[in-house]
């Protein structure tokens, strides 16, 4: 039986033409390469024809692949079943309608989907006609990556009767979820182990809504991630931090909100278990040291763009020799890095903000600043070292011109 290739018409190449000369190709590889267990097929961008050969070639050794790497949409013929394989790096690429070969779970440990569309199919991994549960037994990695764009319709996994499928994952250690923008459905009807190593989730801000209700597993590690196509909006925050605060045990839990037009106020992360955080967006002098108190735990800042205009706290300094206590203003933070809005950026103001920091930070090992003068920060670590010796145990990255 032939591939179904009339997914693959692109570039306006009539591919019945090709039917029986790719056949050919394909099987005379496999000839020759009859024991291959490995198959990595790249290069074939979009042309049609060589889209096509691949999952000719593909479907040759379908009872015994073991490893299916695949950069591209691959046409195999629909009675294809991969029964043995290990690790598969599926991709979607820009086919409108894909749908992946089929493949029996049993074995597989890692499995990467590319470039999938929001309602993209379990079917192809199910082994019963009757049932709505498919199971992954032995799946430790699993990474989806959505398309840029496409139309979301909130019924992604769904069964052919339109109950959604059941998705068990009992062995899975690490989940990669990447650019999904309106909805995820994996996430509502997936069954994840009580225990991970790690979780990374990278969404639109509103999508994080879809999602509120969702009790993540305990993980080690557990990222997310608000995708620069959030245009701005703050809507999902709030979901995020019930997200972030129903994690149980993290070992490391991290934000990082890389919409640059995402403003991010003095109130709007909340999750005091929070150990990481990554701002894109336009940050007032302000509201960085109010999230520094807020947050607790936090061990690692990065601020891309701080706005060093309009400072409402008090960034003074008591002389050096000043007998004056200083309240911390945090004593996890170990690791900052900033980096300033150039259009009301002030060298005299950037080192008030760093000295500051640097006297109520007592747990700062490093400090990143390209943009702050060298010269006054460090003859002003020189002279307070005496008084303040954490100081000396700072490593400072800055701007030496």
């Amino acid at each position: 039986m032939h591939p179904d290739f009339h997914h693959f018409d692109d570039n306006n190449v009539d591919m019945a033409k090709y039917t029986d000369d790719i056949a050919e190709v394909g099987d005379a590889l496999a000839a020759l390469m009859p024991d291959l267990r490995r198959l990595e097929c790249g290069g074939a961008d979009s042309n049609p024809i060589a889209r096509s050969l691949y999952g000719r070639l593909a479907s040759n050794y379908a009872g015994q692949l073991e490893w299916l790497d695949s950069g591209h949409a691959i046409a195999v013929p629909p009675d294809c079943h991969f029964t043995r394989l290990k690790k598969a790096v599926v991709s979607y690429g820009d086919v409108a309608d894909y749908q992946l070969p089929r493949m029996v779970t049993g074995e597989l440990t890692a499995m990467s989907l590319l470039a999938a569309p929001s309602n993209h199919s379990w079917a192809p991994f199910s082994t019963s006609s009757g049932s709505q549960v498919i199971e992954f037994p032995r799946l430790r990695q699993l990474f989806v990556g959505y398309r840029t764009t496409y139309l979301a319709n909130g019924i992604a996994v769904r069964h052919r009767d339109g109950h959604p499928w059941r998705l068990h994952f009992p062995r899975l250690e690490s989940l990669r979820i990447h650019n999904s923008q309106q909805a995820c459905p994996l996430l509502e009807y997936a069954t994840l182990p009580a225990h991970m190593e790690s979780i990374y989730i990278s969404m639109e801000s509103a999508a994080y809504l879809n999602i509120a209700s969702v009790v993540l597993p305990a993980a080690k590690r557990i990222d997310l991630h608000i995708t620069p196509e959030s245009h701005g909006d703050t809507s999902g925050l709030p979901a995020i931090n019930r997200i972030l605060e129903s994690a149980r045990g993290a070992e490391s839990l991290e934000l990082a909100v890389e919409d640059n037009t995402l403003r991010v106020g003095p109130g709007s992360i909340t999750c005091t278990a929070l150990t990481q955080l990554a701002i894109s967006a336009p940050t007032s002098v302000d509201t960085m040291l109010s999230l520094i108190e807020g947050l607790p735990n936090l061990v690692k800042l990065t601020v891309l763009c701080l706005d060093l205009s309009g400072i409402q706290a008090d960034v003074s300094v008591p002389g050096a020799d000043a007998d004056a206590s200083v309240e911390p203003l945090s004593m996890s933070l170990e690791s900052l890095l900033i980096y300033h809005d150039s259009r009301g950026h002030s060298p005299d103001a950037a080192v008030a903000v760093l000295t500051h920091m640097l006297l109520r930070i007592p747990t700062l090992s490093e400090v990143y600043s390209p943009q702050t003068p060298e010269g006054p920060v460090k003859g002003f670590v020189e002279s307070y070292v005496p008084r303040y010796p954490h100081l000396s145990g700072v490593e400072l990255t800055l701007c030496r011109s």
